[in-house]
């Protein structure tokens, strides 16, 4: 069995969810639900998704991620992937999400202008 742990910290303008473990399709859907609670909240969705402590993630992880992004852009918000591993940046390439689906290489860059906007 596949293990998933999710943490959710509310920073200055970004909400901050670090994933640690594999994200695959029996995990998948704690993810959409966190993701989800994050997404129905006030305001603009600013999510920054650290993905450095994924093992493992295949295309239905990437597919939660690329709606959650989707449904915040909808609502003037996004989410940005920081610590992207080889094996991710891999995917991100091969699915041809890697312009999709923002990431930088730290925390710092990913939250470049977002503890400064309005929520």
């Amino acid at each position: 069995m596949t293990a998933l742990e999710i943490e959710a910290a509310r920073r200055t303008g970004y909400w901050l969810l670090t994933l640690r473990g594999e994200l695959d399709r029996q995990t998948q859907p704690e993810l959409a639900a966190a993701l989800r609670a994050l997404l129905d909240g006030p305001g603009r969705p600013h999510i920054v998704c650290d993905v450095g402590g994924l093992a493992f993630c295949d295309s239905s992880g990437l597919r939660s991620l690329l709606v959650a992004h989707q449904r915040a852009q909808e609502r003037g918000g996004g989410l940005r992937l920081v610590e992207v591993r080889a094996s991710l940046a891999s995917l991100l390439e091969i699915t041809r999400l890697a312009e999709e689906l923002p990431a930088y290489d730290d925390l710092d860059h990913a939250t470049s202008g977002l503890t400064h906007r309005p929520e």
